[in-house]
């Protein structure tokens, strides 16, 4: 019993020089990772200062990009020049080049006038969506001043004009003289009565700078949108002559731009050739516009001479008859001069 009690207590102190080996190994460890951890920790703090630093230098010298803006475009303004050009020479003679002319110039004309039509509607279709994003780069812009007038106002000229009336006027009455000329009275009701519940503050004078820009540029679009419409109109009678018998020269230029050609125009069906042009409607802005001057579901088609002719109650039947006679007049004119 003496021999097992001996050995039972070597036995318990082996176990315990173990253990305290074991512990003292991981403390040792620990330490070690601490100090290592440490050495980290600090690089990563140095790694994170010098990556915030750069940060805040790219921020503080780099400006966001400026938009492209599409009258600086070289084509275009080729274009133009050109556009120009031609108005100023001799026009030349009416109707279509026909195929037994061997008139080598005559067909190096009109090859040349087909290619400024065609580069026209292009050009009417880049500018409608530039027209788009400069309204919307106007908004964003105003919307501290009135964030309620753009949605009582959806067409951008429109809101361009009473932009330029309202600048940074609080008191909307004060301006309603000068809103006659652009606005309905019941779209200056609605407006009154909108800004004088506002949440909008003053602009100070770089915001209204930016904004009386953006205007500018808004309005040299529409010039260029405008004279770009005339030459095509010119010569709407001559490449499109059934489109112009039906619906007249100035509803065929409309379509030819807001699709980007004849070719184009032709392989849209009949139904959706009435919504050409239509005007996107909002709940605020038809709360100040009476009903009887809203047209649901129409575009440039409405008004056309065959449709504003009719009694009201008939119109929406002969827009739908006028939009399929002019699908089956654009094919055939497409056809012929292909």
């Amino acid at each position: 019993l003496d021999d097992l009690s001996d050995f039972q207590e070597e036995e318990e102190e082996e176990d315990e020089q173990r253990q305290e080996a074991t512990t003292n190994s991981v403390y040792d460890d620990e330490a070690d990772g601490n100090d290592d951890g440490g050495g980290n920790a600090k690089t990563t703090g140095d790694n994170d200062s010098s990556l915030d630093g750069s940060d805040d230098a790219a921020a503080s010298n780099s400006q966001p990009p400026s938009r492209p803006r599409l009258l600086d475009d070289l084509s275009l303004q080729r274009h133009l020049s050109l556009i120009q050009s031609d108005q100023d020479s001799k026009p030349s003679a009416d109707g279509p080049a026909t195929t037994n002319n061997t008139n080598a110039t005559d067909r190096d004309q009109d090859r040349q006038q087909n290619n400024l039509i065609l580069q026209s509607n292009r050009h009417l279709l880049s500018l409608t969506h530039e027209i788009q994003r400069t309204h919307l780069h106007l908004r964003k812009l105003y919307h501290p001043k009135f964030p309620e007038l753009e949605e009582l106002l959806t067409e951008p000229f429109q809101y361009r004009q009473a932009i330029g009336i309202l600048q940074n006027e609080m008191d909307v009455t004060l301006v309603n003289d000068r809103l006659n000329d652009v606005l309905t009275s019941n779209q200056i009701i609605t407006i009154s009565v909108a800004g004088s519940t506002t949440s909008g503050r003053p602009l100070t004078a770089a915001e209204l700078s930016r904004v009386n820009d953006a205007c500018l540029y808004l309005d040299r679009l529409q010039r260029t949108q405008t004279a770009l419409r005339s030459f095509v109109q010119s010569k709407m009678e001559r490449w499109a002559p059934s489109t112009c018998a039906l619906v007249g020269p100035a509803i065929a230029s409309l379509l030819l731009s807001a699709t980007g050609g004849l070719a184009e125009l032709a392989k849209i069906p009949a139904c959706n050739l009435q919504l050409l042009g239509k005007t996107k409607w909002t709940s605020a802005s038809r709360a100040g516009l009476a009903t009887q001057t809203r047209v649901q579901h129409a575009g440039y088609l409405m008004e056309c001479e065959l449709v504003t002719g009719v009694p009201s109650f008939l119109r929406m039947k002969a827009l739908k008859a006028v939009a399929g006679k002019l699908a089956l007049a654009v094919r055939a004119d497409y056809v012929n001069w292909e």
